[in-house]
């Protein structure tokens, strides 16, 4: 499964250790032959911007032009390919992103965390979204949590497919799910009810998920755990990517699913000092 972008968008709300996001998409951008555009959006009062990259104290007004040139000589240096361009707007990331990449599906955003404005942007849009916290030149250890279910095969594809040089880790969180739920307004929460007469249809469920789980790894030749945990579901991924010292999350959205949930992805990416690549 091939996934050519024809547009690759990095997301700047600050000047801020903003070579990192420039890197990765301009390596993004030639690897898959892409236009790279870069969208600086100054959030007021979010974010303060030094003097000299205001017009005058007095209304604050913004020097785009200074911005601009700053972007750019850090750009070139990192030597990107000729189909590029560079905007700069005040405020209203989530429209002035729209309003530049029309396509999503042909659109990968990658983008610093924001606390303020990503979670926005994930759940407002339908872009593939490349989340970075820390500033990693590559990925040692990918980890893919997946609940199995029909988007698990497009997900291996894409992350094998995006992050050739990187190890892949699979891991499926197998919890009761045959009865009915309790599930909390916030999707996080699962209370699976069993009664002694559902025990033996548990264990044959169980079984087949463990079966299915294995046929994964065994197909694409990658590794991974099957887990039973108890505690909630956002809970136990935090703690084993921290146990296993995983570089990134990947993870594919549904939000028609719990496991693939925006919920549950920006829970994780607000708890978890890794990077993300989320798409849909």
């Amino acid at each position: 499964m091939k996934h050519q972008f024809k547009k690759t968008v990095v997301v700047l709300n600050t000047l801020d250790n903003m070579t990192n996001a420039l890197q990765k998409g301009v390596n993004f951008s030639k690897q898959h032959n892409s236009v790279l555009e870069v969208l600086f959006v100054h959030e007021e009062p979010l974010f303060e911007l030094p003097d000299i990259f205001t017009l005058n104290r007095e209304n604050n007004s913004l020097d785009k032009e200074s911005i601009k040139k700053e972007i750019t000589k850090q750009l070139l240096e990192l030597n990107p390919n000729e189909k590029y361009a560079i905007f700069v707007y005040i405020d209203d990331t989530l429209n002035r992103l729209e309003s530049i990449a029309k396509e999503p599906k042909e659109t990968v955003v990658i983008t610093p965390y924001q606390k303020e404005i990503t979670p926005t942007l994930i759940e407002e849009t339908s872009y593939a979204f490349w989340v970075l916290k820390e500033p990693k030149e590559s990925y040692n250890k990918i980890l893919l949590p997946t609940d199995l279910k029909e988007p698990t095969m497009k997900a291996i594809n894409y992350a094998l497919h995006l992050f050739k040089q990187s190890k892949l880790f699979l891991v499926h969180d197998h919890r009761y799910l045959v009865d009915t739920l309790v599930v909390q307004a916030d999707y996080l929460n699962v209370t699976p009810l069993t009664s002694p007469i559902t025990v033996e249809l548990n264990e044959e469920v169980k079984e087949a998920h463990q079966k299915e789980f294995e046929n994964y790894l065994k197909e694409f030749g990658i590794e991974g755990e099957f887990i039973e945990a108890n505690g909630e579901v956002d809970e136990d991924l935090i703690a084993y990517s921290r146990k296993h010292q995983f570089d990134l999350l990947f993870m594919y959205r549904n939000d028609e699913e719990l496991f693939s949930s925006s919920s549950l992805i920006l829970s994780l990416m607000e708890e978890l000092e890794v990077d993300f690549f989320v798409c849909f």
